[in-house]
């Protein structure tokens, strides 16, 4: 597929073929449509404002437009590397001197442009770029690429690019739709792309060497997505995934890519524009390793497999960890933000795959139990994902900026990893380490604090209260100094409090307990006096955390709180 003006210039009945039938000798008919009928509209969530008649009116100008430029190269394109800059900037430049009669794919993959850009802006940026708050710019934008979408009919397209602009725009959505309307989207996308053929590779079907590299990024992209989306709700990714032939892109830069080449250049190792996007593939094989026998079950919850003895799993991330290492690792310049990041990244994916590897929660599901090796390499590793976490929140080197497309359900789960080691070993410097690791988790994530909107907000509130209770009477035990109660700690305990509260007036007068906030605000926050109010239970919700070793149904409750709660992934 190629952005140029050969691609440009096709008709919409081309581009859209689907919008046309063919008589008996070939001639074009176009199909009665009704514009009342929006298929499209319905598998998007609602908004404020549903429509926009006229798109052309949201084009920035050219200053702000080079902005955008910058920063979707800067921050978006080596995160999610669907696009070939070089000609997507040339067919943007040509589609913009006459808004109006822009081919309907293309308009659409220019709005998901505009918003995944916006996306990825702090709210000085966006104040500054468009003089308006991010939240009103995004909503204007989303509308717009959402009317744009169901324009170029994306529910029936055969289009590539009409499903990149789909795929980019599942991605903005992440931090405002629900986690289980992104699965049904994400399920969409990899069945037009199954549609298009995307899971076969392009050589076997004698495409163009650029053609057959494109429709590779998009298919791998497509299915890290959907794989990471089933992995927060708790379910299997489409078995599509599974069932194709697409090889993974190549490891060169876009300049080296061009439309009219007759052979793709070698690949090489070190830091490109893609390496990020070939991590997230180098990972997806791995666990296809960890999930033998069932190769369609691509979860981070096959490296808990019993049938595959934890050696073999050492092995296998041993020899992936090598192999990241002299593929990538070795090449990194720390004084570059982009590589710092790939090295925070691949580090960070191996030691999840350790700490998964040897969590306590395989040994749930039969009667042996973890080692002591078991517990030391799920501590040191949890403690290392919630440093590089930090590191990253952190700005350390800039890395912040990438900060927008990265989900948060990996860090509660890390957390309550963390503090169902440090209640077993109780005191020590490896333990000081980890509450001031979760001290930093809790600074740098507000929400847990203020909000507690939900379920998993909640649970960890109430654990990491009874770790830091017993980590205060195991010092006094032996003899060591109090530690000093940190303000996170007397803030849950102010909110414990709250409940308490809450609690006793929804019993006295059978009322309906109101929210109750320590702050004066225009909003009503959810608090523990919702749950009073719709038959929430402790004793159901929030087991002790021991249990969580012996009984396998207190991982399915974890995983279904994280995935209500519906964290971006």
């Amino acid at each position: 597929m190629l952005f140029s003006a050969l691609w440009s210039n096709l008709s919409d009945d081309f581009q859209h073929p689907e919008s046309t039938n063919f008589n008996d000798v070939g001639e074009a008919v176009p199909v009665e449509q009704d514009n009342h009928i929006d298929e499209g509209g319905l598998f998007f969530e609602q908004e404020h404002t549903d429509k926009i008649e006229n798109l052309s009116k949201l084009h920035p100008s050219p200053q702000l437009l080079s902005k955008l430029k910058e920063i979707y190269a800067d921050r978006v394109d080596p995160m999610m590397k669907i696009l070939h800059l070089p000609t997507f900037w040339v067919a943007v430049s040509n589609a913009l001197r006459h808004p109006d009669n822009i081919p309907k794919s293309l308009e659409s993959l220019i709005f998901s442009f505009y918003l995944v850009t916006i996306s990825s802006l702090k709210e000085d940026e966006c104040q500054s770029l468009f003089g308006l708050s991010l939240s009103t710019i995004m909503s204007r934008y989303r509308v717009a690429t959402r009317q744009a979408l169901i324009n170029a009919r994306f529910v029936s397209t055969s289009n590539l690019m009409t499903l990149q602009a789909f795929s980019i725009f599942t991605v903005c959505v992440r931090n405002t739709y629900r986690c289980d309307t992104l699965y049904i989207l994400s399920g969409v996308a990899i069945r037009l792309a199954r549609k298009m053929g995307l899971h076969r590779d392009g050589t076997f079907l004698g495409l163009p060497p650029f053609e057959t590299e494109m429709r590779r990024r998009l298919w791998w992209h497509l299915a890290h997505v959907d794989c990471r989306t089933a992995d927060v709700m708790g379910t299997k990714p489409s078995p599509e995934i599974s069932n194709g032939d697409t090889q993974k892109p190549i490891n060169v830069d876009d300049e080296e890519l061009l439309p009219d080449m007759k052979k793709l250049p070698s690949e090489r190792n070190g830091i490109t524009g893609i390496s990020l996007c070939l991590l997230k593939c180098e990972i997806m094989e791995t666990l296809c390793k960890f999930a033998d026998p069932y190769p369609t079950d691509l979860r981070w919850e096959m490296l808990y497999n019993p049938d595959i003895s934890v050696a073999r799993k050492d092995g296998l991330i041993d020899a992936v960890e090598d192999h990241l290492e002299k593929k990538y690792l070795r090449y990194c310049d720390l004084a570059n933000s982009l590589h710092t990041f790939i090295s925070v990244m691949i580090r960070s994916a191996v030691c999840k795959m350790r700490l998964f590897a040897h969590n306590i929660r395989q040994f749930a599901h039969h009667s042996a139990k973890a080692t002591q090796k078991d517990h030391d390499v799920a501590f040191f590793n949890a403690m290392k994902l919630l440093e590089y976490a930090n590191l990253i929140q952190g700005g350390h080197m800039g890395v912040d900026k990438y900060m927008w497309q990265i989900g948060t359900s990996y860090l509660w789960n890390t957390m309550l990893y963390l503090l169902i080691e440090v209640r077993a070993r109780k005191t020590g410097p490896d333990v000081e380490r980890a509450w001031q690791l979760i001290a930093i988790v809790f600074t740098r994530c507000p929400q847990v604090l203020e909000e507690f909107t939900g379920s998993v907000y909640v649970a960890l509130g109430k654990w990491t209260l009874e770790v830091w209770d017993s980590y205060i009477a195991a010092s006094k035990a032996e003899g060591l100094l109090e530690p000093v109660t940190p303000d996170y700690i007397n803030e849950i305990r102010e909110w414990q409090r709250l409940k308490a509260e809450s609690e006793a007036a929804a019993k006295s007068d059978k009322a309906e307990a109101r929210p109750v906030t320590r702050h004066s605000v225009g909003i009503e926050k959810f608090s523990y006096a919702d749950y009073l109010d719709t038959g929430f239970s402790e004793s159901q919700y929030f087991p002790n955390l021991f249990s969580f070793e012996t009984d396998p149904n207190q991982w399915l409750q974890w995983e279904q709180m994280v995935a209500e709660q519906g964290f971006p992934n």
